[in-house]
């Protein structure tokens, strides 16, 4: 061990002159530290590497991983693999990106599409929802608890008579925020040109001990609310079918 010390202690005064050959010892970081003169010899953007470089293998040799060690080896030879190192730190973070501007690509490709079929939908059909109502459990109606229930107007404007139409309908209040949505399902024929205004549909259980998003909606003032609804699929009569995911031809 003292022959080890003896040896690095000569070769880093040996290499004074040129700081690349400056042998490093057992605590690099350290040496960098207490050598400060010799070290500010190096071009600040080699330094700046080096640091970054011993900082980043001694983190990971107290993980556990397989790192070089730097002690008994020069700065020249260590800068070498620093730069190694940064190569292939830029190279996965140009991978990164890519992968990043792929993702963001796929998702404005299928916003676009879905935004594509939702306006095709809506110049089919406008839904408006005129009102909310709370009807009390009736046991001899089959309610066993409060139901929440919407009231909807439909209005046609194709040429062809819808059989089915999906969606949801969004609720926020004044200031814009949400209060929640309720999936919808109107399942009643409305041919062109007609306005049907109809109940029909699901209603949804109001659950007295929760407080989730039926029950916000359905404990607010309806004026309080504004109802949006947006459609995700349509049926006409005769087997034409559009959807957000996929469009069958009318």
């Amino acid at each position: 061990m003292r022959v080890l010390m003896m040896v690095l202690i000569f070769a880093f005064v040996a290499g004074c002159g040129n700081p690349k050959d400056i042998v490093f010892g057992p605590e690099p970081l350290k040496q960098i530290a207490e050598q400060g003169d010799q070290f500010k010899k190096l071009p600040e953007e080699e330094r700046a590497l080096l640091v970054s470089y011993l900082a980043i293998t001694e983190m990971g040799k107290a993980f556990g991983a397989d790192v070089k060690p730097s002690i008994g080896r020069t700065v020249g030879e260590v800068l070498v693999d620093a730069r190694v190192w940064k190569g292939k730190m830029k190279a996965a973070e140009a991978e990164e990106k890519k992968r990043e501007a792929e993702v963001e690509a796929l998702k404005n490709k299928v916003l676009a599409e879905r935004k594509a079929v939702a306006d095709k939908i809506s110049g089919s059909v406008v839904v408006a929802i005129i009102n909310k109502t709370v009807l009390p459990k009736d046991y001899d109606a089959g309610r066993y608890s409060d139901m929440l229930s919407l009231k909807y107007a439909v209005e046609n404007t194709s040429n062809k008579t819808i059989r089915q139409l999906k969606g949801r309908v969004t609720f926020k209040d004044a200031t814009g925020d949400e209060i929640g949505w309720l999936p919808v399902d109107i399942d009643e024929p409305v041919k062109p040109g007609e306005t049907l205004k109809t109940t029909t549909g699901r209603g949804w259980k109001i659950n007295q001990f929760m407080n989730g998003e039926i029950e916000k909606i359905a404990g607010r003032e309806f004026s309080s609310m504004k109802a949006t609804f947006e459609p995700e699929s349509i049926a006409f009569e005769g087997g034409g079918v559009c959807k957000l995911n996929c469009v069958t031809a009318f």
